[in-house]
């Protein structure tokens, strides 16, 4: 099977919501115009995989963020002028998809993007029991000191939610 790496437009959200909702636990359900705005906001550094049909099989947000910093469930990406690092808020991989491999592809992506803006770390917060899998790609739990930081990971409700990080090779 055929599989094309892009960018992400507003004509695939439909797509990604339903990956999603497949995807994640309801309450970490997030609504079709909170991604809108997402993709808007930052459409340089959000990705999908498709098959030769243009299903949508798997899609990566993400956006250039600080240290010890954590965008709150269900809200807007912040902008910062000082970012030294990329966020990966979101990824998830069609249930049909799994096994092929596109998680690790977007990753990559999202790793020579990192790169390409001069970072040399990864963020993200680990739910659903995945820090194992994350581990497995190079993550490692990160403490947060910050008292902001610290409520918008609460924020991931009943999710034993885990901010990490992942120091790119140079």
């Amino acid at each position: 099977m055929s599989i094309h790496i892009r960018l992400i437009n507003e004509a695939d959200l439909g797509a990604i919501v339903t990956i999603q909702d497949s995807c994640y636990a309801a309450e970490l359900f997030e609504d079709a115009g909170l991604i809108r705005r997402r993709l808007a906001s930052q459409p340089q550094s959000c990705w999908l995989a498709e098959d030769s049909k243009g299903e949508v099989l798997a899609y990566l947000f993400s956006y250039p963020s600080r240290d010890n910093q954590v965008a709150p469930l269900g809200s807007s990406f912040g902008s910062y002028a000082d970012a030294e690092l990329l966020y990966l808020h979101d990824m998830a991989v069609s249930h049909n998809a799994r096994g092929m491999r596109l998680a690790p592809q977007l990753l990559a992506l999202a790793e020579q993007y990192a790169a390409d803006l001069g970072f040399n770390r990864l963020a993200l917060v680990a739910v659903q029991g995945s820090v194992p899998y994350w581990q497995k790609q190079g993550f490692e739990m990160v403490t947060l000191t910050e008292t902001t930081a610290l409520q918008a990971l609460a924020s991931y409700t009943g999710q034993n939610a885990v901010y990490m990080q992942k120091l790119l090779k140079a």
